[in-house]
C-alpha cells in the first residue's frame, strides 16, 4: 500500500464491530470523497472499507443488506440537510462529523439548528437566560447521565440537594425541542421501515421461510398433511401478511407498521440483521424523565457546574465520582468548542460570500442550516450586559456585515456560554 493510500485510510473514522456503519460515518466518507474530488485513491479506500469482514458480514447476504442500509442512510442524510443531491456535504455536516462519537446527539443538534429552536433560545432579550437555556439544551444532548435511584428519593432531596448549590435533577427538555426531535424520529422510522420493507420484498427468497424460533432454533413449520383442512385454510386466508415483521410477532396481531426504531430492530424477521444502534433515533432524548415511583431522572451536573463552578458540590450532591469529574467536564468543554468552531467557520464563509441570508429566510434553512428568528428589543438591564459581552466575540461588527443579526446572536450566545463554562473549568485545574 502506497504512502498516499495510507494517508487516505488514516482519514477514515475508526470503526467498531458493534456499530460499523453509522449515518455520521457515511457523511464523513462523502466529505472525504468530495474533498479529494473523487480521486481514484479515495474511491478505492472507501470501497476497501466496505469490503472489510466486520462491515459486510463476509457474505453476499450481508453485502446486500449493507447496500440497502447505505441507500436509505443517504436518503435520511439528504432529508436532514447534511448532503445535497450530488452527495456534497452541506454546511452543518461539520457538527455531525466532528462529534461523530456522540451519534445520535450530534444529529439532534443539527436538527435543532435547522428547525430554528436554538435561534429562538438565543433570541431572548436576556443574554444570561439565553446562555443558561442553551447549556440546558446541550446537557440534554451530550454527557447524559442518569441519577442513581437513591438520589431521586425525597429524603435525599431534603437532606442533600436543598443544602447544595446544585439542582441535581436536570429540568425537562423544552416542548419546542422535543416536538422537533419527535418529528425527526418519525421521519427516521419511516425511512428505515422503507429500507426493511424494500429489502424484505426484494430478497424474500434469499431470506428463506421465517419459521425458526430465534432462541431455541426450533423449526415451527408444522406438517403438510393438514394443509387442506378447513382450519388451515381459514388460518391462511385470515393471516396478517408481513414482509419485515417476524411471523411469530405477527401472530399477536402486529403488521409492518412499527412504533419505534427499537420495535423495528427487535421484531424484524429472521435473516434481517437490523442493529438499532446503526439507525439514528432520538427516542432516549425525548423520553420524559421524572423522579420517584420507579422513574428515572437526568443528572444536572453540567448545568450545575456552569451555574456555580464548584467541583465539591458535583461530588457531594450530584453523585459524580471525584475522579470522573475532570473527564466529564473536559468532554463537554470540547463539545462546546466544536460547536463554536463550526459556527465560526459558517459565519466567516457567509460573510466572505457577500450573501445576506436574512433576505430570504425560507432558503436560509436549506442553504446554511440556519432559520433566522427576529426578536424585539426591550429596555432591559440585560441589554447592557449584551453590549459588554459583544466585544469579547471573535470579530468586529464590520467583519460580519453580511451575516444576519439572528445568526450573529446565536454565535454570541454559544461563544459566551463556552467562555463562562471554560473559565470555571480552567479554574478547576489552573
Amino acid at each position: 500500500m502506497s504512502r498516499v493510500q495510507r494517508l487516505v485510510l488514516s482519514k477514515l473514522p475508526s470503526l467498531s464491530a458493534s456499530s460499523p456503519v453509522t449515518s455520521t460515518l457515511i457523511v464523513r466518507l462523502f466529505n472525504l470523497l468530495e474533498g479529494s474530488d473523487y480521486s481514484k485513491i479515495a474511491v478505492v479506500a472507501v470501497q476497501r472499507l466496505f469490503r472489510m469482514p466486520h462491515i459486510s458480514f463476509n457474505s453476499e447476504e450481508g453485502r446486500y443488506q449493507l447496500l440497502h442500509h447505505l441507500r436509505f442512510s443517504i436518503d435520511y442524510l439528504r432529508r436532514a440537510g447534511l448532503l445535497d443531491e450530488q452527495g456534497k456535504p452541506l454546511n452543518l455536516f461539520g457538527i455531525a462529523a466532528h462529534l461523530y462519537y456522540t451519534e445520535p446527539s450530534n444529529l439532534a443538534l443539527v436538527a435543532l439548528l435547522r428547525s430554528g429552536v436554538i435561534h429562538k433560545i438565543c433570541a431572548q432579550p436576556s443574554l444570561r437566560l439565553a446562555k443558561r437555556d442553551f447549556i440546558l439544551l446541550m446537557a440534554h444532548l451530550f454527557g447524559r447521565r442518569l441519577l442513581p435511584s437513591a438520589c431521586v428519593k425525597e429524603e435525599y432531596i431534603t437532606e442533600v440537594v436543598k443544602k447544595s448549590p446544585s439542582m441535581v435533577i436536570l429540568p425537562p427538555l423544552s416542548e419546542a425541542a422535543r416536538e422537533v426531535l419527535k418529528d425527526q424520529d418519525r421521519e427516521i422510522l419511516r425511512i428505515f421501515t422503507g429500507y426493511a420493507l424494500t429489502y424484505g420484498s426484494q430478497h424474500d427468497t434469499d431470506l428463506g421461510p421465517d419459521n425458526v424460533l430465534p432462541l431455541s432454533k426450533r423449526n415451527m413449520s408444522g406438517t403438510t398433511e393438514d394443509e387442506q383442512s378447513p382450519i388451515c385454510h381459514h388460518l391462511h386466508s385470515t393471516a396478517i401478511r408481513v414482509v419485515a415483521r417476524s411471523l411469530f410477532v405477527a401472530n399477536s396481531g402486529h403488521d409492518d407498521h412499527f412504533n419505534s426504531v427499537h420495535d423495528l430492530a427487535r421484531t424484524a424477521r429472521r435473516g434481517m440483521n437490523l442493529n438499532e444502534h446503526l439507525i439514528p433515533s432520538f427516542q432516549d432524548i425525548t423520553a420524559q424523565t421524572r423522579r420517584g415511583d420507579g422513574n428515572y431522572a437526568l443528572n444536572a451536573y453540567l448545568l450545575d457546574f456552569y451555574t456555580h463552578g464548584q467541583v465539591a458540590a458535583l461530588a457531594a450532591a450530584n453523585a459524580i465520582r471525584r475522579g470522573d469529574v475532570w473527564f466529564l467536564l473536559e468532554e463537554f468543554n470540547l463539545t462546546l468548542m466544536t460547536v463554536r468552531g463550526v459556527l465560526e467557520q459558517l459565519l466567516q464563509k457567509k460573510s466572505a460570500s457577500g450573501k445576506n441570508d436574512s433576505a430570504d429566510e425560507e432558503d436560509a434553512d436549506v442553504d446554511s442550516g440556519y432559520a433566522p428568528v427576529e426578536w424585539e428589543e426591550e429596555e432591559d438591564s440585560e441589554i447592557q450586559e449584551q453590549d459588554a459581552t459583544r466585544d469579547s466575540t471573535y470579530w468586529k461588527e464590520s467583519e460580519l456585515r453580511d451575516v444576519s443579526s439572528a445568526d450573529k446572536r446565536v454565535f454570541e450566545v454559544v461563544n459566551g456560554a463556552l467562555e463562562e463554562f471554560h473559565e470555571k473549568f480552567k479554574a478547576m485545574w489552573a
